[in-house]
């Protein structure tokens, strides 16, 4: 991917779905050009398994996180399957990493395994990077891991979930088309040897575990890989495919008599995120005719209509449909909702409205918001109406306040190309000042020259 230099500002569409991500990942892609991923899907889905359960809790990294990456994850997976992923651990899979991309300020050193670590300590420290959020580091530590002695291709819960945790991290981190080139090793998910049979029956007449085929990859890693293959072998055809088949598991899923209450919840909320990310995937694919019907036919989960509705407004306006996108905004009555009136402003154009309506949320204290997400679309707005000065001020304040994430450097770094000569100075300071800023695990350290434009 290469930095755009043609448009100067992040899209307002794209500017608010970065900040809605709980870790929004580097882009090195130009503000208005075509994202990788337009909606940020694996952020916005509440269903996606973070990498980390709980990135507050500092020095009480174990490891044990890896084994809890798909709550419906087959029992089996603990014991010992006949299963060998040796072709998940060759050395050759896995891409060489370098921080040559990164600012001097960013960059730390790639942790190696000690002599005498063992794999629970090494997890544990895995664990320690993706707290703080650096992802390259993860990523390659992931890489030395798996090609490591200390862990067997036997063991399925791990090696699937260090696999996993390496292409995350290396898009989270910028490094797309080197996950997507990675993800292939996984060859066919769709094929025999990912499943494991039914159980027997049990002394006492009665089958232990459901009788069904089930799954050993994680669910995150099967949604993840869909996408990467997709990618790495050129095909977007590919992606849609293998949406609708891990769609049509859900349904088969959905409709057991033998599942519990809770097990069914989570096989709805996993349809509902495939049919966002199904019409994500046509708009990559440039069918927005297509996303549309596909849209319109959606179902809503109740206990998450208003973020499908949310999502819905967003992908209307990635079509192009601003009628039908302003429409579905009058119907949602959350307060949630309120932020996507300013966005259709922005839509139409209407950027002095815009700017008032951004200020009305800013002046709600309303929680439920997201004051970084305001003022970021607040500068935008300012910046298009000619206010320059007051729009690097609302950037520069956010810095100040330790929100630098991806969008909003490289929206400050071009307000500095634009009101300065000595853009380059300004831009190395910005990068001093991050640099200086405590970890807080919400943002990626291992951020590349392009996300400073430099």
């Amino acid at each position: 991917m290469s930095p755009g230099v043609s448009i100067p500002l992040c899209c307002p569409i794209l500017t608010l779905i970065v900040l809605l991500a709980s870790r929004p990942r580097s882009s090195t892609k130009g503000p208005l050009d075509q994202p990788d991923d337009p909606l940020n899907i694996e952020s916005l889905s509440k269903i996606s398994t973070p990498l980390i359960s709980n990135p507050v809790d500092y020095g009480m990294n174990t490891g044990a996180s890896f084994s809890t990456l798909d709550p419906l994850a087959p029992e089996e997976l603990s014991m010992n399957l006949e299963k060998d992923l040796s072709f998940l651990l060759r050395y050759d899979n896995y891409h060489s990493l370098s921080q040559v991309d990164i600012p001097h300020a960013l960059r730390s050193e790639f942790i190696s395994l000690k002599p005498d670590e063992s794999l629970i300590s090494s997890l544990g420290t895995l664990e320690t990077l993706l707290v703080e959020g650096h992802f390259l580091l993860a990523a390659y530590l992931c890489g030395t891991i798996l090609t490591s002695s200390l862990i067997s291709p036997t063991d399925v819960k791990h090696v699937f979930a260090l696999f996993y945790t390496r292409l995350a991290c290396l898009e989270l981190s910028g490094n797309t088309v080197i996950a997507a080139q990675e993800s292939k090793a996984l060859e066919d998910l769709s094929s025999t040897f990912y499943y494991v049979d039914p159980p027997t029956m049990a002394a006492d007449g009665h089958h232990d575990h459901s009788n069904y085929p089930r799954h050993i990859a994680p669910w995150p890693l099967r949604i993840l890989a869909i996408r990467l293959q997709s990618i790495g072998f050129g095909d977007s055809r590919r992606g849609i495919g293998g949406l609708y088949e891990l769609g049509l598991e859900a349904r088969r899923a959905i409709v057991r008599p033998d599942l519990g209450p809770t097990e069914r919840e989570i096989w709805k909320s996993r349809l509902s995120d495939l049919g966002i990310r199904t019409v994500n995937a046509l708009i990559e694919m440039g069918d927005l005719s297509a996303a549309k019907r596909s849209l319109g036919s959606l179902r809503k989960w109740k206990p998450d209509h208003i973020i499908t509705d949310v999502r819905t407004v967003l992908l209307l306006l990635s079509i192009g449909d601003v009628d039908a996108a302003r429409q579905l905004c009058f119907e949602i009555g959350d307060p949630r909702g309120a932020i996507l009136k300013p966005l259709l402003c922005m839509a139409e154009g209407r950027y002095d409205d815009a700017v008032l309506e951004w200020r009305s949320l800013l002046g709600s204290n309303d929680r439920a918001m997201d004051d970084a997400a305001i003022s970021q679309n607040l500068a935008v707005c300012l910046l298009y109406t000619g206010h320059l000065s007051e729009a690097r001020n609302v950037l520069e304040s956010l810095i100040q306040k330790q929100r630098s994430f991806s969008s909003l450097v490289f929206n400050l770094a071009t307000v500095y190309e634009l009101c300065s000569d000595k853009s380059a100075q300004l831009k190395t300071g910005l990068v001093g000042a991050i640099a200086e800023q405590p970890i807080t695990g919400d943002i990626n350290l291992d951020r590349l020259n392009a996300d400073f434009k430099l």
